[in-house]
C-alpha cells in the first residue's frame, strides 16, 4: 500500500462519497475506485461499504484507518515543516524540552539575539516521553532532557530504538526546591531523610514510567507518603510557594523565570543529573541549533 493510497482512503472517509473525494483529490472516480480495490485485494479486506446513503467504513476499514491515520498526518506535518524551511533567509528552530525554566531562558536569550531577522521558532514544554516522541517524529528538531545514573540505561536504550542520540551538555547536582519560609530553608544542605515528612510535588507524565520522572529522586525507590501531582510549571511553583511541599531537580532558578519566593538547597546522596540534547541520528545541527545549545549550556550553568 502506498502513501497515495492511504491519502485516498482518508479523503473518502472524510467526504463520505467517492465522487466528492475524487473531486477533492483531482482524480477520476474510476481511478480512485481502482486504487481502493487494489488495496482491498492486497490486504484481503473490504474497506468501504456502499449504500443508498453513501459510503462508510467497514469494521476492517475502520481498523485500517486507525493504522494509517498517524502515518498520513506525520507525512503532512513533514511536508509543511520542510516547505516552510524553504523560506529564503528565515531562521528556523524547533525545540521540545522538559519543564525547566532555564530552557525557556535560553530560548528567550536566543530569540533576543536575532534582532529583526525573519524567523520561525517553536518551543514546547512537556514531559520526557513527549520530548522523545516529538524528536523521533520530526515535529521538533531538538529535544532537551535530563538523565541520571539510575535512568541512563533505560533512556539511552529507548533513544537507540527510535534512532535518536543523546548529547550531554552539563552535569548538575540535585537540589531541593522549597519556599523561602520553609522549615528547612535555612539548612546548608539536605538529606533524603530530612524530606520524608514533607509532601513531594512532581510532574505528571504521559507514560506511567518512573524512568521518565523529571524530579531528581522521584522513582528512585525513596518512599514518599504524600505526593502531589501537577501538569505544569506554574502550578508546581504556586504550590511550593504557598505550602511546605518540596520538589527536587537541577537547582537552576534563573532570575525572572521562576517564582522569586522559591530557593534551591543542595541535596546530599542523590545521583547527579546530566542535561543534554536529543536529535535524530545523522542529523547535522544547523547554525541556529548550535547557537541555542551554546546558550543553553551557559544558562544551565548559572546555579547561583
Amino acid at each position: 500500500m502506498t502513501l497515495q493510497q492511504m491519502n485516498y482512503i482518508m479523503e473518502i472517509d472524510h467526504c463520505g462519497s467517492m465522487n466528492k473525494a475524487a473531486q477533492s483529490l483531482f482524480v477520476s472516480q474510476s481511478a480512485l475506485s481502482s486504487a481502493i480495490l487494489e488495496v482491498e485485494k492486497e490486504l484481503g479486506i473490504t474497506i468501504f461499504r456502499r449504500s443508498n446513503r453513501g459510503i462508510a467504513l467497514t469494521e476492517d476499514g475502520r481498523e485500517l484507518l486507525n493504522q494509517i491515520a498517524p502515518i498520513v498526518e506525520q507525512n503532512r506535518r513533514l511536508s509543511r515543516y520542510y516547505s516552510q524551511r524553504q523560506d529564503t533567509g528565515r531562521i528556523h528552530l524547533s525545540v521540545s524540552a522538559q519543564r525547566y525554566p532555564f530552557c525557556t531562558k535560553a530560548f528567550v536569550d536566543y530569540l533576543n539575539s536575532l534582532g529583526q531577522h525573519p524567523l520561525q521558532l517553536s518551543l514546547k514544554e512537556t514531559d520526557m516521553a513527549a520530548v522523545i516522541a516529538d524528536v523521533a517524529a520530526g515535529t521538533s528538531e531538538l529535544g532537551v532532557i535530563f538523565i541520571s545514573d539510575r535512568t541512563e540505561h533505560y533512556i539511552i536504550r529507548s533513544l537507540e530504538e527510535k534512532n535518536l542520540v543523546f548529547e550531554p551538555l552539563i552535569t548538575l547536582h540535585p537540589h531541593v526546591f522549597m519556599r523561602k519560609g520553609h522549615p528547612l530553608a535555612l539548612e546548608a544542605s539536605l538529606t533524603m531523610d530530612s524530606l520524608r515528612s514533607y509532601p513531594h510535588v512532581v510532574f505528571t507524565q504521559s507514560e506511567s514510567n518512573l524512568n521518565y520522572a523529571e524530579e531528581a529522586v522521584y522513582g528512585s525507590g525513596i518512599d514518599f507518603e504524600r505526593i502531589v501531582y501537577v501538569s505544569d510549571r506554574a502550578s508546581i511553583y504556586n504550590i511550593m510557594a504557598h505550602t511546605d511541599c518540596v520538589s527536587t531537580g537541577s537547582g537552576v532558578l534563573p532570575e525572572g523565570y521562576a517564582d522569586e519566593s522559591l530557593i534551591a538547597v543542595p541535596l546530599e546522596g542523590a545521583c547527579d543529573m546530566r542535561l543534554g540534547t536529543v536529535h535524530r541520528r545523522r542529523h547535522r545541527l544547523s547554525e541556529a541549533e548550535r547557537k541555542f545549545i551554546e546558550i543553553l549550556r551557559r544558562t544551565s550553568a548559572e546555579t547561583e
